[in-house]
């Protein structure tokens, strides 16, 4: 027989039982999550725009600050600022304006046959005058084998009638005059260069361009040569028997300076031995544009063509 307590302990476990079956069977219910009202933003209805945002003075921690930025002015290029810097060297109380030499512009010493061609330390007085700085060195141009002979290359079997003959004016040639004093001393006179100004460079010639005057001798090159039948048959023995031959020579200095100044020298060269010459310079000037483009127009009407867009 079955006692009490065990039917007890039955109907406990069947009640047990029913009431995790039902519990099972339905579906757990699935709530959305709450999520936080964000302050100051408002809510929007259903197929609305959202409002457009306003600035406050105040601003919350889940919106980041808005800054505004007035408009300025466009800053200047750099092309403006570097001809700015360029064209206005700097005011100062010592600034000389009695040399007689500009930044674009030469000064032909004509004694002495050499050019000034730079003064540096350029600047402007407190008076708005250009100048330059008080005993500011400054920089001038000679001709080679004017000071000493060059060489006479020539070509072919007989002297008296070459192939072809080359005069190498050097920039290691000699140049006049082998006293820098004179040039010191005629730079006060002609462009007002003080004594007390030291010359820190006294730079050479170089030829880039030249003709021979009356004959169709002319290249763009370093050296002057006599090549067509003209020269060498006519000029060549009447040189070698003393008469100079003369020579327009177009160049500049040879110096690392900003700039590019072109000379045009009038000389002559003259026979001093079987293989030597010296150079005699007569008239030089620094060309002016117009100077510049007409004897680049006879440079590029030489036949065959010359590599004449390297020289100007």
């Amino acid at each position: 027989m079955t006692s009490l307590s065990q039917i007890n302990r039955l109907f406990c476990l069947t009640l047990s039982l029913t009431f995790l079956m039902t519990n099972c069977s339905k579906p757990p219910e699935v709530s959305e999550p709450i999520l936080p009202r964000k302050p100051n933003s408002e809510p929007i209805a259903p197929n609305n725009q959202p409002a457009p945002s306003r600035i406050t003075g105040s601003v919350s921690q889940d919106t980041p600050p808005v800054s505004v930025v007035p408009p300025q002015e466009p800053a200047p290029s750099a092309k403006s600022a570097h001809d700015t810097a360029e064209h206005r060297p700097p005011v100062l109380a010592d600034c000389d304006t009695s040399f007689n030499v500009t930044e674009d512009s030469s000064v032909f010493l004509p004694e002495n046959k050499v050019f000034v061609t730079r003064v540096m330390s350029p600047c402007l007085s407190l008076t708005g005058q250009r100048g330059h700085k008080k005993h500011s060195g400054w920089m001038a141009m000679g001709f080679p084998c004017t000071g000493g002979e060059g060489r006479i290359d020539w070509k072919g079997t007989n002297h008296a009638r070459p192939k072809m003959v080359s005069f190498l004016m050097e920039t290691s040639c000699p140049m006049a005059p082998p006293d820098l004093n004179r040039i010191k001393s005629e730079a006060w006179k002609t462009a007002k260069i003080p004594e007390a100004a030291p010359l820190i460079a006294f730079n050479p010639f170089v030829i880039q361009y030249w003709e021979v005057p009356g004959f169709e001798d002319a290249d763009a090159s370093l050296t002057v040569e006599l090549r067509s039948g003209q020269s060498l048959e006519g000029e060549w023995t009447k040189f070698v028997k003393g008469k100079p031959l003369k020579v327009f020579l177009v160049g500049r200095e040879n110096a690392w300076v900003p700039g590019n100044k072109m000379y045009g020298i009038e000389g002559e060269i003259v026979f001093a031995s079987k293989n030597r010459f010296t150079f005699k310079v007569g008239s030089a000037r620094q060309l002016a544009a117009t100077e510049l483009d007409a004897v680049k127009k006879r440079c590029e009407s030489l036949r065959p063509e010359r590599a004449c867009s390297q020289v100007f």
